[in-house]
């Protein structure tokens, strides 16, 4: 893990839980449960021990869990008093000192860098020399340390006074560099930027009839000035991946230490920041794909002796930036897909009929994405309901995203998800076919073109036309929804090149409009069920046009990949 990349996280939820623990020990002396407000103290500093932990901060950890050790002694039924108090908080400043120090200078709460001194410095002097190593962080640790040891000692020893108030002028004046902000309220301001942007659409439209340059400029300013406030909403609403990624190393570990699998698991790109409604949205599919891989996938320590790995499986999840999108991945290195038990299975369950050497690429991708579908041999508690990679197609497909799979056997197994990094506003192409105006995500556009009518050619009943790269299919837009060209005697005719990554096909069109940046809504319930449509989007004219989905219309959302020539059939 890449410390850094958390570190403005961690010092933001460091000094909240120090300011809890500081509220909570000024009344504990006055609270009317004392005991359950101890735990509750006990709770925060096991949360900052646990986190600081995790950043790898080990002098934070050293006298945080100094605090949890004089607060459990109240716990046990230490007397409560304001000495004892004051320590506590004194413990408090030295933490928010090594926290300040951590997040500040590079983590000098971890290395015990030098820097300035602070308060406190009889107990300091008291024992000097309590933790090794020198540097500022070791000796404010032995601070933290010397005056902790006053509360969990015997009642009748003497306890050094609390610091004058002058003192803590300085954490009273601190400036604050950061706050919480609900998500549903991002949410919101997300959704009122929306419809900023629909209404500067329109207003660009009204002064392009009246012809007013004024106007025009006006609302360019203003335009200007309404994406960077898109930006700065759509990056605040960005989490990185690693604050889920993190959470699948114990599932890992427990299933290791249930079947006796011996597994690493690795993480990587956690920093790699996704809109936060799509990623929990994906935590349940991550879940289903890691089960996957480690009940399917990988085998047991004396299968890959027998087949001459090492003992120790890998299993990867990471993160990677792709065009406009963010793609998960879950990959090992275990058995690969057996397309030949996934042939049985199907047959068995009156899916598809036909041996492994039928079964096409997109068959094999289809046939495991589909419900109740399992080659488990029996049901447990990882997985063989068949549930699972279901659950995964149908949240990514919620999202506009895609699956890809890859498999060599013997060699493991990658599930890929491509998936938009926001939601909410995109730059697209819009074009016209007929009197109707749709719109193509702008990062599947590779050109706009046009042909002389009767100049294309067909292979085995297919037209294709030459973009200079090579010889790509040509769609007619009645062959996608039906749709009807304008009828024209002009002697061009325009396309649009669309290339999914995967595919490049010519479109051919009646009229671009141009780019521009499209607030995405939700299809009506009437339109859910069109396949190749992703949502729609209000123009300044006050029309609706629809956005297309160039994986679903030319591709498809679920591919499947292996080195196995057997499961491609012949022609």
């Amino acid at each position: 893990m890449n410390v850094s990349d958390y570190k403005e996280l961690y010092k933001s939820e460091a000094e909240e839980t120090l300011q809890a623990l500081e509220n909570g020990l000024i009344g504990l002396e006055s609270a009317s449960d004392p005991r359950a407000q101890v735990d509750e103290l006990f709770r925060h500093a096991h949360n900052l021990k646990g986190n600081s932990g995790a950043m790898g901060y080990e002098q934070i950890v050293e006298a945080s869990h100094a605090l949890e050790n004089a607060l459990d002694a109240l716990r046990r039924g230490g007397e409560i008093t304001a000495a004892k108090v004051g320590c506590m908080l004194g413990a408090v400043d030295v933490l928010k000192t090594l926290v300040r120090m951590a997040a500040e200078d590079g983590g000098e709460a971890a290395t015990g860098a030098s820097g300035e001194e602070t308060s406190c410095s009889d107990a300091l002097d008291a024992s000097a020399n309590h933790v090794p190593g020198g540097g500022r962080g070791a000796k404010l640790v032995s601070e933290a340390l010397a005056l902790l040891s006053k509360v969990s000692s015997a009642p009748d020893q003497a306890v050094s006074p609390v610091e004058p108030a002058s003192k803590t002028e300085g954490a009273v004046k601190q400036r604050i560099t950061s706050t919480k902000v609900e998500l549903e309220r991002l949410d919101r301001i997300m959704d009122l930027v929306g419809e900023l942007t629909i209404s500067r659409i329109r207003f660009s439209a009204i002064a392009t009839e009246l012809g007013s340059k004024q106007l025009l400029d006006e609302l360019a300013v203003s335009w200007r000035l309404t994406s960077q406030i898109q930006k700065e909403v759509m990056e605040a609403r960005l989490i990185p991946v690693g604050q889920v990624f993190q959470r699948f190393n114990r599932l890992v570990r427990d299933f290791s230490q249930e079947t006796g699998k011996n597994i690493k698991f690795e993480i990587s790109g956690a920093e790699i920041g996704l809109d936060r409604v799509v990623l929990e949205g994906m935590v349940d599919p991550l879940v289903h794909l890691i089960r996957n891989a480690m009940d399917h996938g990988i085998e047991t320590p004396a299968e890959r002796r027998a087949s001459g790995k090492g003992e120790e499986a890998h299993l990867r999840l990471s993160a990677r930036r792709e065009r406009n999108n963010v793609v998960l991945e879950v990959s090992d290195d275990g058995r690969g897909i057996d397309t030949a038990r996934i042939a049985v299975a199907a047959a068995a369950a009156g899916i598809a009929t036909g041996r492994a050497a039928e079964l096409t690429e997109s068959d094999v991708c289809r046939i495991i994405t589909m419900p109740g579908f399992s080659t488990a041999a029996k049901v447990d508690q990882m997985s063989g309901r068949g549930m699972g990679m279901n659950i995964v197609k149908r949240s990514v497909d919620s999202f506009g995203g895609t699956i890809q799979v890859r498999s060599k056997p013997g060699a493991g197994t990658t599930v890929a998800l491509l998936l938009p990094i926001n939601l909410s506003i995109i730059k697209a192409l819009l074009f016209s076919v007929g009197p109707d105006v749709h719109a193509l995500p702008i990062e599947f556009v590779r050109e706009t073109g046009r042909f002389e009518q009767g100049s294309l050619k067909s292979i085995r009943g297919e037209l294709v036309m030459d973009d200079g790269d090579g010889v790509i299919p040509v769609i007619m837009p009645e062959d996608i929804f039906g749709l009807s060209l304008d009828s024209t005697k002009e002697r061009y005719s325009k396309v649009i090149v669309v290339d999914t990554g995967k595919r490049r096909v010519a479109v051919v069109i009646n009229k671009i409009i141009g780019q521009q940046d499209i607030v995405i809504k939700a299809l009506p319930l009437l339109f859910r069920g069109i396949q190749g449509i992703s949502g729609a989007t209000v123009l300044g004219s006050g029309k609706v046009a629809f956005i297309w989905d160039p994986h679903i219309l030319f591709e498809g959302r679920c591919t499947y990949e292996s080195d196995q020539k057997a499961i491609v059939p012949e022609n």
